[in-house]
């Protein structure tokens, strides 16, 4: 999908999420970041949402690569944040 239809996607959830970084691949998005207060939200290029609670987060798997020096591994799934695409 497109970026444009995340960011409509993501609107549409009416959760305040401040849109930070995506990252793309041929054109397509492939994983969507953003926040909410101290909580991370990324979508994967289906838009499934996975979250993560900075403070839970143990400084050995802070890296300087990702988004927020945080690592993919440590999102969980989130159904919350679970994107609907018209």
């Amino acid at each position: 999908m497109k970026v444009q239809d995340f960011e409509n996607a993501i609107v549409a959830l009416n959760c305040s999420v401040v849109l930070d970084e995506v990252k793309i691949n041929k054109g397509h998005v492939r994983r969507f970041f953003g926040h909410k207060e101290c909580t991370l939200v990324m979508w994967d290029e289906s838009g499934r949402g996975y979250s993560c609670v900075l403070h839970t987060v143990e400084e050995s798997e802070i890296q300087h690569d990702t988004h927020k020096g945080v690592a993919e591994s440590c999102y969980e799934r989130d159904k919350v944040y679970d994107l609907k695409f018209e």
